[in-house]
């Protein structure tokens, strides 16, 4: 595997992100030590050198020449160098430093003629005292009165902070650079495991989703791929079984109708009578199975509306039809959904509460992120061993199979079926003083 196919990998981009973390951390470190206002960075006179070197110039001023270089080596401590030149120190470039002059002639006692003075990395523009001082933070040329040259030289950074001030700032500086870093390439490899969350909840709701876009590590790359085949493979499943049985419900018409047709020729009319219910009935579950099953090829568009004014017609609705039903809740509630397939899930939840429970009283609530319908009725409750098995398909408390009294079975599961494709769900309970009590929960964000 090459070194850019590790760098592709999760594992890979994590060991990218520390190694960058900590270079930015160095870089920064470097750029405060360079770049650092005047009052991290004291004046030589704050160094304790020239109380030193005023003590070394005396002595190598009293010296013979023989002698001199030796003494100036061994006078080098571990905060200084010294060198000594029989040539004159060439002020170049050097700034000048009167008050340093001053106080070294007056703590050398008068044995020197001038002092140059260099603080700060050495430039392109001053390549003499870079030579000079070997790129030193801190250095001071000395010319004696012979005309040699002593060349006093800092090799160690000063700083004008104390220890636990100075620490204190560079701990700052570097914690700043990694958490810069690593929340930056944390966002980079975290945006396509949400992206892949999402999709994934998108499908729960819709299988018709489009695919998402591959991006990210690898691993993440691959399991977005391995997804999006089996979106495709699950997504054509559905729509032939979809198609498949909508074609079979909308086919048995004809020969039902023939079966009608045929029945007006049988003489029994008790029989006769049987017959037709029967057909009846087998039509009107067609009916409800064309309409489950064209719930899941209609392609009806999202939009946003007034849940709380689709929910009142419905119940006004149920009351022009001498229904009892009441409503309350909020004026306006924005939704964003499919309208007319929620409509029809709500006019059958709350239809069943006034056949089957004498009543519907219909509460619309928002709580936080989640918008709750409540449908509560007056009637004798579903057994509890019941409240989940009447979702099921063609599945009746009623086992009669008289379409009168029990439907077709197949409401509850239409309702569901919308619902959880809004990302929302139903639940049936038992009202502790007696009835039915349907809840169904939305999300506001079922657009996401």
């Amino acid at each position: 595997m090459t070194l850019g196919h590790r760098l592709d990998t999760i594992t890979g981009r994590i060991a990218m992100t520390i190694v960058v973390a900590i270079l930015a951390a160095m870089t920064l470190y470097m750029v405060i030590v360079d770049n650092v206002p005047d009052w991290s960075r004291p004046a030589l006179v704050d160094t304790g050198v020239l109380d030193q070197a005023a003590t070394v110039v005396r002595l190598i001023a009293a010296m013979p020449d023989s002698q001199k270089p030796a003494l100036a080596a061994a006078a080098a401590t571990a905060s200084y160098t010294v060198a000594w030149k029989a040539a004159p120190c060439s002020p170049g470039p050097l700034r000048r430093a009167p008050e340093i002059e001053r106080r070294m002639r007056r703590l050398a006692g008068g044995d020197l003629a001038a002092v140059g003075f260099y603080v700060a990395e050495p430039s392109a523009a001053s390549p003499a005292a870079d030579a000079r001082f070997n790129r030193a933070p801190f250095g001071m040329a000395v010319t004696l009165r012979n005309g040699a040259c002593l060349i006093f030289t800092v090799p160690h950074r000063v700083w004008g902070l104390s220890w636990w001030k100075r620490d204190a700032l560079m701990s700052v500086f570097v914690i700043l650079a990694t958490v810069c870093v690593s929340t930056i390439a944390s966002r980079t490899l975290i945006r396509p495991i949400e992206e892949f969350s999402r999709a994934a909840r998108r499908f729960g709701r819709d299988t018709s989703a489009p695919p998402m876009v591959e991006y990210g590590p690898r691993e993440l790359r691959l399991a977005m791929r391995a997804f999006n085949a089996m979106q495709d493979r699950i997504s054509k499943f559905v729509a032939d079984r979809t198609t498949m049985l909508a074609a079979i419900s909308h086919d048995l018409r004809t020969p039902l109708t023939r079966i009608r047709l045929r029945g007006e020729f049988i003489a029994d009319r008790e029989q006769q009578k049987r017959l037709f219910q029967d057909v009846a009935e087998m039509q009107a579950m067609i009916s409800s199975a064309l309409v489950l099953f064209r719930d899941d090829v209609t392609d009806e568009q999202g939009t946003s509306f007034d849940l709380s004014e689709l929910v009142r017609d419905v119940v006004d609705d149920a009351v022009d039809q001498g229904k009892p039903a009441l409503f309350s809740g909020p004026d306006h509630v924005i939704f964003h959904g499919r309208p007319m397939a929620l409509k029809r899930a709500l006019e059958n939840i709350i239809g069943n509460a006034c056949i089957y429970g004498a009543s519907a009283d219909v509460r619309l609530h928002e709580r936080g992120d989640c918008l709750a319908i409540s449908v509560a009725d007056d009637g004798p409750g579903i057994p509890e061993e019941f409240l989940e098995a009447v979702f099921t398909p063609f599945f009746r408390l009623e086992r009669s199979r008289n379409r009168r009294t029990g439907g077709t079975g197949l409401g509850l599961t239409s309702c569901r079926a919308i619902l959880q494709a809004h990302g929302g769900s139903i639940s049936l309970s038992n009202r502790a003083d007696g009835g039915l009590l349907a809840q169904i929960i939305l999300p506001r964000n079922a657009a996401a």
